[in-house]
């Protein structure tokens, strides 16, 4: 498979015509060799892998990272209603854009992937880390040198080799933070120094059966209930935050 140094630039420049979009190209196999994978294989995380996967593209060598700010005062965007958020559904459409776009303007074929692992998609972080798009921070969280875990990120699979982005260099804000974050988690998360992943679940199936009034209305005239996520540890975190 041939290299496509130039596209590579293309394909960022074209992701980030988007409002509010970020973009960096991973290489696949790198992707899967990294720490997230590794620590699944070690627990045998049963509910990342319980669910038939998405085939992915035959001989696919890269991946796009996108990542699109998603700011403290526009929460309808992570509100999850009907098995879907506003958010998630942005960045599918621009996913499939570029899809498009890849095909019809150089003939690459590409994938837009889920989400979710168990659904065909990938472990995000390690890949936007990979795309230098942010660093993980002490919240767990990727951390983005503008907008700081304000994100949410998506990818998309690539049947080219193409030039990948750079890791960030001389980016370490949680460095000599008092980490606000970890003391804003209303599970305390954190407790034991290092990030726990079943208390952080908890809250969210409490917030899932706990579902807020989102102010519209259905054609029956009856209120829209959607969950709102807990995202304390974003707007503690200092880095990206608004003076």
């Amino acid at each position: 498979m041939p290299q496509y140094r130039q596209l590579s630039a293309a394909l960022i420049a074209e992701a980030e015509k988007w409002d509010g979009i970020r973009a960096g190209v991973a290489a696949i196999d790198q992707v899967l060799d990294g720490p997230s994978y590794k620590a699944a294989a070690e627990v045998n995380w049963a509910d990342d892998h319980s669910e038939q996967t998405t085939p992915w593209l035959p001989n696919a060598r890269s991946l796009l990272v996108l990542a699109m700010h998603h700011p403290e005062d526009d929460p309808r965007l992570d509100w999850f209603d009907r098995g879907n958020t506003a958010g998630n559904h942005r960045l599918t459409v621009i996913s499939e854009a570029l899809v498009t776009w890849l095909l019809r303007t150089h003939g690459v074929n590409a994938q837009a992937l889920a989400y979710q692992v168990e659904r065909g998609g990938v472990y995000l972080k390690d890949a936007a880390v990979l795309a230098g798009l942010g660093v993980v921070g002490k919240n767990n969280l990727i951390l983005h040198p503008k907008w700081g875990p304000r994100l949410r990120l998506r990818s998309v699979l690539i049947e080219a080799s193409l030039s990948a982005s750079r890791p960030l260099e001389n980016f370490d804000p949680c460095r000599r933070c008092a980490m606000p974050c970890r003391k804003a988690c209303p599970p305390n998360a954190f407790r034991q120094g290092q990030y726990d992943r079943p208390a952080c679940i908890q809250r969210l199936d409490a917030d899932r059966s706990q579902p807020i009034d989102s102010g519209q209305r259905d054609s029956d005239g009856s209120p829209i209930l959607v969950t709102e996520w807990c995202r304390r540890c974003e707007f503690a975190c200092p880095v990206g935050a608004k003076p």
